[in-house]
């Protein structure tokens, strides 16, 4: 408890500090934190010449775990997937079509980045991302082995918009490339047997690779007030594969109605989605399969009131179908009121909702990369979720928010490591080897959040975004939330030293967390008496990440960009067993055209 009070008061004072600092600088245009964050272009006039992109990825710690703290807002974190990311910092009257970057690091890691986007119609705009960024170096794990762990990232993103009238029709195809091996192993050293070349025994030095292509096509009008009649939709599809043989398609399709009426207004939300995923092991079997499964859902609500006090009612219902389970029908309620006593400064809401969330293959697959690739996971059920809280403004230059909620979930899944006797005729007697992909059990889960956030932003000099995060966990039948902190904590910080210098910092903590691993029966025991698994919880530590970037303008067109990584030089555990890179650096050079 000691240790996460001191990271916690650790970040505040940092904040705080930065925060008094920043107040004695000038505003010149001022930020609204009215709405949660969506890095989504609104309209044409967010696009200027030059993209400004994220310094490249860094291994942050990702723990989500179905766990939402999205920031409210943020200016570090830029998704380069979409034409908002484009910015300017070029001279008047330069056009600019994009950028190309190009870098090193150690752990052998090349990195290369293009974009491009054209700007001369004044209705569409056009845009193309490419990266790659790849690593294949060594990392030592607890138990002292040195193994390989590679990793590799491709993307190639296309993007079409087109403006007509006040709503914006969109385009996005993409295709992702992600490689990387089975590295880890927990506590012990690893099991000689492990170490062959050929040995079948688990996914131990195994090589996988996600690829993943689809395409979106939406249609919104983001400039749309309450008492405008609107219509939008939303269509996904992706196909997703392994090299492991497993494969999903997935779809989905939207569409949202908004309809004002002489009292109140009538809003609908609807839509259908199917996905199939093949090569797995569908659960209640043991032998390798398929799973289809449909859903249709419907949101309407009524909305009454005006910007100053508001109230929306409504209801959420789902409905699934599968190859694997009977139809099942599921119900939420939708309300929502909120309070502004003082506009644009303070804003006051209460409600509750629920989800019915759909732990398809491939949203898995990207949540835990070292699940097992046979996973049939089971889908989750929000049945209620209770939030509320305040969100406003201290000044021009500082926003802030704080909520709290409460949610009831039916089959929460979390992850696990087997540790279990290989009955393999190879090797007697037979070994036994903990499993280093992660397996899944459920329980029902109820969950308290508590958040509070602060985003300040000092003419082009500082910026600053912070953000702490409180879990409190209740379960049936397990012991702990495995996997899951019960805190985490980040705080990034943007400074613009000179007109070609610029320095940015970003930390994230994440508090203590407990995993398990599941010891098998023996089967070589023979008893009467019913043998039941043994349960080995395991600490990880507080996951500390501090990277620094830095950017120093040299032309009006050529520029030089360093980052380091884990500047901490913490080798913490994204999961068990699967240690990150310890300090790791990035260097290059950027042209724009």
């Amino acid at each position: 408890m000691f240790k996460q009070i001191k990271y916690i008061f650790l970040v505040i004072f940092v904040a705080s500090v930065s925060l008094a600092q920043a107040q004695r600088d000038t505003l010149t245009q001022e930020v609204e934190v009215t709405k949660a964050y969506k890095p989504i272009i609104s309209d044409a006039n967010k696009l200027n010449s030059m993209p400004s992109i994220e310094e490249t990825e860094h291994q942050k710690p990702t723990f989500n775990y179905n766990i939402n703290s999205t920031p409210v807002f943020s200016t570090f974190s830029v998704n380069p997937l979409k034409a908002a990311t484009i910015e300017t910092k070029k001279s008047a009257g330069s056009k600019g079509y994009g950028l190309v970057r190009a870098g090193l690091g150690n752990y052998y890691k090349p990195y290369g980045e293009v974009f491009f986007n054209n700007l001369n119609s004044k209705n569409s705009v056009f845009g193309i991302h490419a990266k790659h960024l790849s690593s294949f170096g060594n990392i030592k794990l607890e138990g002292g082995d040195k193994v390989d762990a590679p990793f590799m990232k491709n993307e190639v993103d296309l993007f079409v918009k087109y403006m007509f009238q006040n709503s914006v029709l969109s385009v996005n195809l993409d295709f992702k490339n992600d490689g990387f091996n089975y590295y880890g192993y927990p506590l012990d050293a690893v099991p000689e047997f492990l170490l062959a070349d050929d040995q079948n025994i688990n996914y131990f030095g195994t090589q996988q690779a996600f690829n993943k292509g689809g395409f979106n096509i939406g249609l919104k009008n983001p400039t749309a007030e309450m008492d405008d009649a609107t219509f939008g939709f939303n269509f996904d599809y992706h196909y997703f594969g392994t090299k492991t043989n497993q494969r999903e398609h997935f779809a989905r399709f939207t569409f949202d109605v908004q309809q004002p009426f002489q009292i109140g207004v009538g809003l609908l939300e609807a839509g259908i989605q199917f996905n199939n995923a093949s090569e797995i092991i569908p659960r209640g079997d043991s032998v390798v399969g398929s799973k289809n499964l449909s859903w249709f859902f419907v949101k309407p609500a009524w909305y009454l009131g005006d910007e100053t006090a508001n109230i929306k009612v409504g209801v959420n219902a789902w409905f699934s179908n599968g190859n694997s389970e009977n139809t099942k029908a599921k119900f939420t309620p939708n309300v929502k009121a909120s309070w502004s006593p003082v506009r644009e400064i303070i804003t006051l809401y209460a409600g509750m909702d629920g989800n019915y969330i759909s732990n398809h293959y491939t949203k898995i697959a990207y949540e835990n990369p070292f699940v097992n690739p046979d996973h049939d996971v089971k889908n989750s059920f929000e049945k209620i979720r209770f939030y509320g809280g305040f969100d406003g403004k201290f000044s021009k230059k500082t926003n802030f928010k704080v909520s709290a909620e409460y949610s009831i979930i039916d089959e929460q899944p979390f992850y696990y490591l087997n540790e279990r006797y290989y009955l393999d005729p190879a090797y007697n007697p037979a070994p036994l080897a903990v499993d280093n992909t992660f397996a899944i059990l459920y329980d029902n889960m109820n969950r308290l959040k508590l958040n509070a956030e602060i985003f300040h932003a000092s003419s082009d000099k500082i910026d600053l975004l912070a953000s702490v995060n409180y879990y409190s966990y209740q379960l049936d039948e397990q012991t702990e939330a495995w996997n899951m902190p019960t805190w985490d904590a980040n705080l990034s910080i943007g400074y613009k030293v000179s007109e070609q210098l610029s320095l940015s910092a970003d930390i994230f903590l994440i508090g203590q967390r407990r995993a398990l691993i599941i010891e098998e029966v023996n089967p070589f025991i023979t008893t009467f008496a019913p043998q039941t698994p043994t349960y080995k919880s395991n600490n990880l530590d507080t996951a500390f990440d501090l990277n620094v970037k830095g950017n120093y303008q040299i032309t009006s067109k050529f520029s030089v960009f360093a980052q380091l990584n884990n500047f901490g030089f913490q080798k913490y555990q994204r999961w068990f067993g699967y240690p990150v890179q310890s300090f790791n650096f990035l260097a290059g050079v950027s042209y724009a055209f």
